[in-house]
């Protein structure tokens, strides 16, 4: 399987190591990426943001062309996770119809803890400010929904974690191609 294939093809199988490197590769590379993004488009405004010195609107005015490179950036990296996370379900002999259950269903499970977040956020600036004045932090806000669709999402990642990175393919040849490990 060459590299295009590998990042942007949805048929075939890989293995766990593919996987493992894919993630590695991409944390190390999200990472050097999003500082050289931080230090050319000046995006230092979110710490203003979090810290009430600015307001979300004023952050944008201030570097718009930050959120459009990286909402480009996410649509690609977006269709190569998909598309490695595909070929590793095919691995489990699991069809692309996973996807819904690993990626879709604990989206829907935050959705309670979303609504709350501009009163999350404002209590993380609240926090921080406690922490720089050495007073004790304000109370979190409290939302049993979003507690228990948050602890939902939290076993499937769990699950999803261990069918993607953890359990061995299927041995031989599956539905889905020949095993990438055969001949090793």
């Amino acid at each position: 399987m060459g590299f295009f294939n590998y990042l942007f093809s949805f048929d075939g199988r890989i293995n766990r190591a593919k996987m493992w490197a894919f993630i590695l590769v991409g944390i190390v590379f999200e990472l050097i990426f999003a500082i050289a993004l931080q230090m050319t488009l000046g995006f230092g405004a979110l710490f203003d943001v979090m810290q009430s010195k600015t307001t979300w609107s004023a952050a944008v005015a201030a570097t718009p062309s930050f959120f459009p490179v990286m909402a480009g950036l996410y649509v690609i990296f977006m269709y190569v996770y998909l598309s490695i996370v595909t070929k590793r379900l095919h691995d489990r002999d699991k069809s692309v119809w996973w996807l819904l259950v690993f990626i879709l269903l604990p989206a829907v499970c935050q959705i309670p803890f979303l609504l709350h977040l501009p009163e999350f956020l404002a209590n993380l600036s609240e926090a921080m400010k406690a922490a720089a004045e050495h007073r004790p932090p304000p109370e979190p806000p409290q939302d049993p929904i979003a507690t228990i669709g948050n602890g939902i999402a939290s076993i499937i990642g769990l699950w999803a974690f261990v069918e993607l990175y953890i359990l061995k393919g299927t041995e031989g040849t599956n539905r889905f191609g020949p095993d990438p490990l055969a001949g090793r």
